[in-house]
């Protein structure tokens, strides 16, 4: 069970909106294959999915959200969980694991439409009860990978629902937390948008959370 911890006085911080458009690769109809499904990673939490095509990670459950990086095709991509856009499309949470130096962070968290995953995925439990629910102390920026200096794509408001789903720490030991900011806010933020937030702005203890691994 998630516990409360004390919280820290820190300074506000900066909250931006940048998203990073990425065009889609138009693809066959033809469902995607059944294949077998292995580990993201010795520690690392969902199971190892491949795209067909490069494709964007989108900030929220549906293709109209800003693009915030790249899925790229046979790269080692976590698979989370699934959940439905406003056209019944299936989307699945996942995280690239390797990115790209000077273009993309590793482990960038984002939804990837099914259609173009290669694995199979309708066994994939439900994003929208998948984890603990955690509590942000403040508006709190949500970024695309686990750091600080990654870009940031949304926010996480104060006292809203928001869905822990891993935990991960960043190159100078900070630890990040990978969670789903459930309300959003009606032309600003889509609901269920997903990124990592700094785990000093979250009220509870997020010991328990599993790990989201690495490359």
């Amino acid at each position: 069970m998630i516990r409360t911890k004390t919280a820290t006085a820190l300074g506000a911080l900066c909250l931006a909106a940048a998203g990073v458009s990425v065009a889609a690769t138009p693809v066959s109809a033809t469902p995607a294959p059944a294949g077998q499904q292995g580990q993201a990673g010795l520690l690392g939490i969902g199971t190892r999915v491949t795209t067909r095509v490069d494709t964007p990670l989108y900030f929220g459950p549906g293709l109209s959200t800003p693009g915030v990086g790249v899925a790229w095709a046979g790269d080692n991509v976590a698979g989370i969980c699934q959940i439905f856009d406003n056209n019944n499309k299936r989307l699945i949470l996942g995280i690239e694991r390797p990115g790209r130096n000077g273009v993309q962070w590793a482990n960038t968290a984002g939804y990837i439409w099914d259609d173009f995953i290669i694995q199979y995925t309708a066994g994939f439990p439900l994003c929208l009860s998948y984890g603990p629910r955690v509590t942000p102390i403040r508006n709190t920026t949500i970024y695309s990978g686990q750091g600080l200096s990654t870009p940031g794509v949304g926010v996480a408001w104060a006292g809203d629902d928001v869905e822990g789903i891993c935990k991960v720490n960043d190159n100078n030991g900070k630890r990040m937390d990978l969670v789903i900011e459930r309300p959003g806010r009606n032309g600003v933020q889509w609901a269920n948008s997903a990124g990592y937030v700094w785990d000093l702005d979250i009220a509870e203890n997020t010991d328990a959370l599993p790990d989201c691994g690495t490359v």
